[in-house]
């Protein structure tokens, strides 16, 4: 007795072959119990797929699904940091003024990109030095953020929200570096000049 491939009993289940292949394969099929059971099996799945009237989720569901669904960032092995060059996505110094604004606003806003992480700084002229807050967001926000160069050279730390605040600084050309699980993340130069 010829027995049935898979692909046939799907054929037979759809519906997709001539009356006299369909009656051929229903004799094979009435003589092997597991290709009994196998055909019911087919015949149910595509019929409850045919009556589906279920309706996707939202893409916004489906896109955080998906980022949920990442795999975590393999751990950096000991010792090695992977540096990261952060790049200017948006400057408030560059953006033309709105009608009635005059110049000389007090802070300034800048957005770096770096791999998986995004950077807002908010940079506010005080007493003669310079002021920089900022927001790290990304996968990973704990860690500590150094300022190097110019006259100074100071230290945060980010908090849970990914937030940081350094001591005022003198006016000069700085390097910002973001130290996060074994990566550095460095925006070079942060010019503070008046």
């Amino acid at each position: 007795m010829e027995k049935l491939t898979y692909e046939q009993l799907v054929d037979l289940a759809e519906g997709r072959l001539e009356d006299d292949q369909a009656i051929t394969l229903r004799q094979i099929v009435a003589a092997d119990p597991d290709a009994q059971r196998e055909l019911a099996s087919l015949e149910e799945l595509i019929g409850l797929m045919r009556s589906d009237t279920s309706v996707d989720a939202p893409a916004y569901v489906l896109a955080r699904a998906l980022r949920l669904m990442r795999p975590p960032t393999p751990a950096a092995q000991e010792g090695i940091v992977q540096r990261i060059l952060a790049v200017l996505r948006g400057d408030s110094q560059q953006l033309p003024l709105a009608a009635g604004l005059r110049t000389g606003q007090t802070v300034r806003s800048l957005v770096y990109h770096a791999d998986a992480w995004d950077l807002d700084l908010q940079v506010t002229p005080q007493n003669g030095r310079w002021q920089i807050q900022g927001q790290l967001l990304g996968p990973e926000l704990n860690g500590v953020v150094q300022l190097e160069g110019g006259v100074d050279a100071v230290t945060a730390t980010i908090n849970e929200l990914g937030e940081f605040s350094l001591p005022p600084v003198e006016h000069g050309v700085y390097t910002l570096r973001i130290q996060v699980d074994g990566h550095e993340i460095v925006v070079s130069p942060l010019e503070l000049l008046s």
